[in-house]
């Protein structure tokens, strides 16, 4: 009897159980780590659209440096990034791997039967040193052991672009001293944009920028065999080929589909094309949902895009289609003054025909 443990993992930034695509990216940086300073990958700007696995990516990127002796600095998104840094995230790493962190003064002996002798503790990393100081400290330290440290920022689009920029300029530091550090961040392709137009990042604009893209047919169908295939059950052909006309190449919905598909019957052996076709409309649903609606949020009231469902088609996704099957009808919906040139050439905005593909 197969497995009832659903393999899919349709929850953002959880690493699903069979990576599909983002290979060559991976193996390069995994090279970089190995070429030491200087290689340009090991700075690394990565952008994409919502559900493209960007925090995925960054997880297998930390994954990579863990598994050489690394240790991982995941910076917080929050205002507070470098006072954190500093007062409590890099003193605890130098508490836990340098062996001169805590050092013990003579106070005193006695003789009595036995000599004894008093010490007090001392801590050697008082919080008044700089975090360029402490980092330093720590590269030392690891130097020893020939690794070195990642430094990872999810998110980028939430960050404070100035003092990300203060950050950049303690890298940049680092990496003039030729220290074996990394840094990796990810966002959507407009937080990245406004992060390199931030005073200070000049450094950070050297960085590879890399934009990930749609998975290719072959690699969802592949990622979809093997998840099925691990868990112990089987994915019909023909369900295959629903699967990957549905997900269109986005790596969420390839867990999403694969998720609800497994559920439809999981002490079937097959999972076949009815369970791949029936999760259709809750697909549509969750991706406006999760997807579209945090997209269009932050737009001024009456600049958002009108959106309403189209007929689902075949074919790769088009200017004013989602993935997802919903096309996008936009709009400005901007306001005029009653009579202006504007409104009377334009007509009403809300019917406004014009297409454009959908916000991610």
């Amino acid at each position: 009897m197969p497995g009832t443990t659903n393999p899919f993992r349709p929850s953002f930034g959880v690493s699903p159980r069979v990576l599909a695509g983002r290979t060559d990216l991976l193996q390069d940086v995994d090279v970089a780590l190995d070429e030491g300073p200087g290689s340009p990958l090991r700075s690394l700007l990565v952008s994409g659209a919502r559900g493209m696995g960007k925090t995925v990516v960054l997880n297998e990127l930390e994954e990579i440096a863990r598994t050489r002796g690394w240790l991982v600095l995941r910076l917080p998104e929050g205002p507070d990034m470098l006072t954190e840094l500093e007062t409590s995230t890099v003193p605890a790493l130098l508490a836990e791997h340098d062996a001169t962190a805590v050092r013990r003064r003579f106070t005193g002996a006695g003789v009595s039967g036995v000599g004894s002798v008093s010490t007090e503790v001392e801590d050697r990393y008082p919080v008044h040193r700089s975090l360029t100081r402490l980092l330093e400290r720590l590269s030392d330290v690891l130097a020893v052991h020939e690794t070195g440290m990642m430094f990872t920022l999810d998110e980028v689009q939430d960050a404070d672009p100035q003092v990300v920029g203060r950050f950049a300029t303690v890298y940049q530091h680092l990496v003039r001293d030729e220290r074996e550090v990394a840094f990796a961040a990810a966002g959507l392709p407009v937080g990245v944009d406004q992060l390199l137009r931030q005073g200070g990042t000049t450094f950070l604009r050297r960085a590879e920028r890399v934009h990930l893209d749609l998975l290719t047919a072959e690699e969802v169908a592949e990622a979809a065999r093997a998840t099925v295939s691990d868990a112990g059950r089987t994915l019909a052909d023909d369900a295959v080929a629903a699967l990957v006309e549905i997900v269109h190449g986005y790596p969420y919905l390839l867990q999403l589909v694969g998720y609800h598909a497994w559920r439809v019957d999981p002490a079937r052996e097959e999972v076949t094309v009815r369970h791949v076709r029936s999760t259709r409309p809750l697909v549509v649903e969750r991706m406006g949902r999760l997807v579209h609606a945090p997209a269009v949020a932050p737009l001024p009231e009456g600049s958002a895009p009108t959106c309403a469902p189209w007929p689902w088609t075949t074919g790769p996704p088009r200017p004013g289609r989602s993935p997802s099957g919903w096309g996008c009808r936009c709009s400005s919906r901007t306001s005029t003054a009653p009579g202006s040139s504007t409104a009377s050439s334009s007509g009403p905005p809300a019917t406004d025909s014009s297409t454009s593909p959908c916000p991610t």
